[in-house]
């Protein structure tokens, strides 16, 4: 666990003699499409109510969908958009976390960074930021895609041991995805790479297990358990990474859309129509003032019916050589009218 240094102890959501209000920070990293928005929403649905919570939410695109799905589950939420907070927006994100704690004073602020962001930059920026009045600790939470592990870590084996080194809970999440035999591997691989992290299985971001060597079920609540606890970091070092370049396309409408045409064009994506697109999600408001939230990750298309209303429809799509013109002439057509 990162540790931000103050001159006396203060716990979490109290204000020292000095002044300092200090919270504890969490860190939900994770690849792009790996389940950490899902894992955020049922953390908040069954966090402790005496807790005061925020949200620093970041969105690769110019418009947010997360912050959007994340509001209204008892936390304040902030959005910071257009851009990767370890990349470009280092002001942004202390403006934001200063904003945060003197303005919410949330006994813990949780930040979830694009899937594009690299854990060590974010981390030193984090340490570089002068924040230790307002920061009591750091501890990163990684959100894995059992379906995709092994792909990622054939094609990108030097992102994901930095994001395995740095965390201190990792989970494994869509572990229904695959066999029992495939997790044994996935386990072993993390257990390579960071030996004293603590591993939950999870699907559609809920806790299933503790660990995947100890098959005991645990309730929901659970995990809530499991990040009051003082779980230490490997110590690793962590090395640097070349990134991929991604693009990104975002719009919002307050326009009607067309189930159908929505389908078919996040076919068209999943086909890469439009360019090679690692990740697309939207929300849009359709016949009878219903919404549904359309997800793209690896090459497979979800979709599900909201109960909350929104004020825009919104897309995001993230990947390489993207045709923003015939996304948006796409974006477009999908419309009704």
């Amino acid at each position: 666990m990162l540790s931000i240094a103050r001159d006396r102890f203060v716990g979490p959501g109290q204000i020292s003699p000095e002044g300092r209000y200090v919270m504890k920070v969490d860190l939900i990293n994770g690849f792009l499409g790996a389940g950490k928005t899902t894992f955020l929403i049922n953390l908040l649905e069954t966090k402790n109510p005496s807790e005061k919570v925020a949200v620093l939410v970041n969105e690769f695109g110019t418009v947010g969908i997360d912050g959007d799905l994340l509001t209204g589950h008892d936390a304040n939420v902030v959005e910071l958009p257009n851009g990767c907070i370890c990349c470009t927006l280092k002001a942004d994100l202390r403006n934001q976390i200063r904003e945060i704690a003197e303005k919410f004073k949330p006994d813990r602020l949780y930040i979830e960074p694009t899937g594009a962001a690299t854990i060590k930059n974010l981390l030193g920026i984090l340490e570089s930021l002068s924040l230790e009045k307002y920061i009591e600790n750091i501890r990163v939470i990684l959100v894995l895609d059992a379906g995709t592990f092994m792909e990622n870590m054939e094609k990108n084996r030097g992102f994901v041991e930095t994001q395995l080194e740095s965390a201190q809970i990792i989970l494994v999440n869509k572990c229904d995805k695959v066999s029992p035999e495939q997790l044994g591997l996935i386990r072993e691989i993390i257990r390579k790479t960071n030996c004293s992290g603590q591993v939950l299985l999870t699907s559609f971001g809920k806790v299933l297990h503790r660990d995947l060597s100890e098959p005991a079920v645990l309730p929901e609540t659970a995990l809530n358990n499991v990040l009051s606890g003082n779980i230490g970091a490997t110590g690793k070092h962590l090395h640097d990474l070349p990134l991929k370049e991604y693009g990104q396309f975002s719009v919002q409408s307050s326009n009607l859309f067309d189930v159908d045409r929505l389908r078919k064009f996040f076919g068209r994506l999943s086909d890469n129509w439009y360019g090679s697109v690692d990740r697309a999600k939207g929300i849009f408001r359709v016949a009878g003032s219903q919404w549904v939230r359309f997800d793209l990750v690896s090459r497979e298309v979800s979709e599900s019916f909201l109960e909350k209303e929104y004020t825009f429809s919104k897309l995001i799509v993230i990947g390489t050589d993207l045709s923003k013109k015939l996304l948006n002439t796409e974006f477009m057509n999908c419309q009704k009218g």
